[in-house]
């Protein structure tokens, strides 16, 4: 355990595994990238054909060789080697200092009951496991949309099934709620799915595990190779759906048609998480206490609530406005910052984000003119600040919003339905006084 080490060790441990983040942070910046025309990072072969050239030996040191990269300015732009090396330095220093940030008890001492406390050791190494690859992985995911507007499933699928079994054996790992003990001191509880209410028979029994192996499954299709062509009819559409996911053999032979289907990779891929994953939920249900079943039960309902309310705005803004309104990358993302954080924190991380995106679209404006956004950087940044904010946050929430229970549930439908109404008056304003897409 880290915490049974002397300062200066921790320290030195820290910080060489967090220079060690860095660098595979940026490996997989441009390793995981949609277009991997830019292999800017030293561990990748370079692009000689470019311009670009040979690797040096020095190139392989972290932070250090990253200044004798800026002899390939002429094929990757001036500067373009000290965002990686400042993504280097900042893991180093960043990882000691979130650790001691979280052993120091500053997750939960803000709360309304005033009590500065130190969670135990093994529950405060706990989060700072789950939270630094949650953050290594958005960090990726950030600048990897940045660079090229998408969302690498190489990011979000790993980050969820890392964020559903820390909360099937760890239950602790939730974000933590103080519990009044009257006379006893306040103890450490983790928010669930249910806070700041108890958990219902409905979601501990049967129904509640054939809906959490629901949500498991339909995240697993949502994650399918698809390409619907929806104007084509439902029925069609499932078929176009199915066959580009599983590509069956066809049925008529043809001379130009010389190779057979073959099964994706992916797909069978997902396929096997899908039995493992079911496998596993049932096993969490039937063969672990109580509280283990509800932590899990609260990362699945983390991830469905995340990525139907993205998917739900994805779909009311492109039908809206006839054009892709956000990524499916989204999408995915929002499930994993759902899986990880619970629906409760994932709909703060939301809030958080649309106050950055102002912040960040309206700079953009002023310096570059542009309105183009990616949207899954701001989404990143609001469940960090959630996570970081979280002991001030929380208490005013439970007791502002989230006291509402489901009727919050229904707030939010309202929400998405006068959004749709929005948008859609707003495109026939524009018919009517005939402005377009371009103006």
């Amino acid at each position: 355990m880290l915490s049974n080490l002397p300062f200066i060790a921790q320290i030195l441990l820290l910080g060489i595994l967090g220079l060690g983040i860095g660098v595979l942070v940026n490996w997989a910046i441009y390793g995981w990238a949609m277009f991997r025309y830019r292999p800017i990072s030293p561990w990748m072969p370079p692009a000689i054909g470019a311009g670009e050239s040979p690797r040096q030996r020095r190139d392989y040191w972290p932070i250090l060789g990253w200044p004798g990269r800026a002899r390939d300015a002429k094929v990757y732009g001036n500067w373009f080697w000290l965002r990686p090396m400042l993504i280097e330095i900042t893991w180093m220093l960043a990882l000691p200092w979130f650790f001691l940030w979280l052993a120091g008890g500053n997750l939960i001492g803000g709360t309304t009951l005033g009590a500065g406390m130190t969670p135990p050791s093994s529950t405060a190494e706990t989060w700072f496991w789950l939270y630094s690859i949650f953050l290594g992985l958005m960090c990726i995911g950030t600048f990897i949309d940045f660079d090229e507007k998408t969302i690498p499933d190489e990011v979000t699928i790993p980050g969820t099934i890392v964020a559903l079994l820390f909360a099937t054996f760890a239950p602790c790992s939730r974000l933590p709620d103080l519990v009044p003990g009257g006379l006893l001191p306040p103890t450490i509880e983790s928010v669930t799915f249910a806070s700041p209410y108890p958990a219902t028979t409905f979601h501990s029994g049967t129904y509640g595990l054939l809906l959490g192996v629901a949500v498991f499954a339909i995240w697993i299709w949502a994650l399918m190779p698809k390409l619907p062509p929806w104007y084509a009819g439902w029925g069609t559409s499932l078929k176009f759906m199915y066959a580009h996911a599983f590509r069956p053999k066809r049925k008529t032979k043809c001379e130009l048609r010389t190779t057979q289907r073959s099964m994706p990779v992916v797909t069978k891929f997902l396929c096997a998480l899908l039995l493992a994953g079911v496998l596993g939920v049932v096993a969490a249900y039937f063969g672990l206490p109580k509280v283990n079943w509800e932590s899990l039960y609260g990362s699945l309902m983390g991830l469905a609530f995340g990525g139907a309310m993205i998917w739900s705005i994805r779909i009311i803004g492109t039908y809206a406005l006839q054009k892709e309104a956000m990524g499916f990358g989204d999408v995915t993302l929002m499930a994993m910052i759902g899986a990880t954080l619970g629906w409760q924190a994932t709909l703060i991380a939301f809030v958080y984000a649309m106050v950055v995106v102002v912040l960040g679209l309206t700079i953009q404006v002023i310096l570059t003119g542009s309105q183009a956004l990616a949207f899954g950087p701001y989404l990143c940044a609001g469940a960090a600040i959630t996570i970081f904010r979280w002991d001030a946050t929380w208490p005013g929430a439970k007791e502002g919003a989230f006291v509402l229970g489901q009727g919050l549930l229904w707030i939010l439908a309202g929400s998405l339905v006068l959004m749709a109404i929005m948008l859609l008056g707003l495109v026939w304003i524009k018919g009517i006084l005939g402005f377009g897409d371009g103006d």
